[in-house]
């Protein structure tokens, strides 16, 4: 089997593997927090599509007053509304979803958080599509945080592709004025050349069949499925749109930006993560995950002490604003998949990893 080959059957292999979780599953009751009839509206509106087939914001996000801004920028009137404690918005990555009948993509974490206080959203944006596609689907759902709760910004935390769109969102959107803090966990700031080397395989002409693909992955999990383009949503993984993507998406001065990296495949990261919040622990090292072993390969290429990653993500690519450390964790573990409960074999947590961020950022004031 060649090596271009394998890649391949490793990345549709990840896919079905979201797919199969999502298989046969019975939605679970939807976030308390979400207008139900919204939500059933948009199942009606997918099972009997027509010409007149509204878009993904007006089938979950009713236009408002505030959400009329988000085409215009943010260059209306001055958000109003209550200072911190500030909501926490969890927001998922690549190949995301909100919930999976008892399984939700941040496995556990909202209902931790919750039940010590905290007020806590999951986001659900298309699993697969641009950074720019994602982020004006997020914008939407940041406005109706603020409606809803009365606040004048949120806290976003963000794993994987998930920190390139509340980036976009940030800056070029201009959501600056409505987010206090945004921490990206194993965000690809720099690209990851896994997306590069996926998409060396995927030929122009055969687009129409990768996105039908994924549009029949994601039918069964994730309830933003009205349009997939998963080249779009690797494109903007890639090593070869970062820099400008970086250049056209600039820091806010007005968000705090913090990132955190995983490190699996046995690495110790003592090359890569200092100069960071939390020192790192050596000696806890994690084993990836079969599926994405393969990959953890492919990014350390001939130089695994600098190339240390989860699989998905190096760290050198994860490090971004004010960085907090690594964690011992792959890209699944980083959100608790597939269903972890308590501490993995490295000694982390997930519901501890996400609990701990969330003081950091009360005791900063957000």
């Amino acid at each position: 089997m060649n090596g271009g080959f394998a890649l391949r059957v490793c990345a549709v292999s990840l896919l079905a593997l979201c797919a199969h979780c999502g298989a046969n599953s019975t939605p679970s009751d939807p976030d308390a927090r979400v207008d139900a009839a919204v939500r059933d509206a948009a199942r009606d509106v997918i099972s009997e599509p027509d010409a007149s087939e509204p878009s993904f914001e007006d089938v979950y996000f009713p236009p408002t007053d505030a959400t009329a801004r988000v085409d215009a920028g943010a260059d209306g009137a001055a958000v109003t509304g209550h200072g911190p404690p500030y909501p926490v918005i969890l927001h998922h990555g690549f190949a995301g979803f909100r919930d999976i009948g008892p399984i939700n993509y941040f496995f556990n974490v909202a209902r931790d958080l919750r039940s010590r206080g905290e007020t806590v959203y999951e986001a659900e944006v298309t699993p697969f599509d641009s950074a720019a596609t994602r982020a004006r689907q997020l914008a939407a759902y940041v406005d109706r945080v603020r409606l809803e709760t009365g606040s004048a910004k949120v806290i976003i935390i963000a794993h994987s592709q998930g920190g390139l769109d509340s980036r976009y969102m940030i800056s070029t959107l201009g959501y600056g004025d409505r987010v206090a803090l945004l921490v990206t966990v194993s965000t690809p700031h720099r690209g990851t050349n896994v997306a590069d080397t996926v998409l060396g395989f995927i030929p122009g002409a055969t687009e129409g069949f990768i996105n039908a693909i994924a549009m029949l992955f994601a039918w069964t999990y994730n309830e933003a499925r009205m349009r997939m383009d998963l080249n779009a949503s690797l494109v903007s993984l890639s090593e070869r749109e970062a820099t400008a993507f970086n250049a056209a998406n600039p820091d806010d001065p007005r968000v705090r930006y913090w990132s955190w990296a995983g490190r699996s495949n046995l690495r110790t990261g003592v090359a890569v993560c200092g100069e960071a919040r939390y020192a790192n622990e050596p000696l806890r090292v994690d084993s990836t995950f079969l599926p994405l072993a393969p990959f953890a390969a492919l990014i350390e290429g001939l130089d695994p002490l600098n190339n240390v990653n989860d699989g998905m993500v190096s760290v050198r690519s994860a490090r971004w604003g004010e960085f907090q450390g690594c964690v011992p964790a792959d890209h699944f573990d980083e959100v608790g998949q597939i269903a972890h409960t308590g501490a993995i074999l490295s000694g982390f947590d997930h519901v501890a990893f996400y609990r701990r961020i969330v003081s950091d950022a009360r005791a900063a004031g957000f």
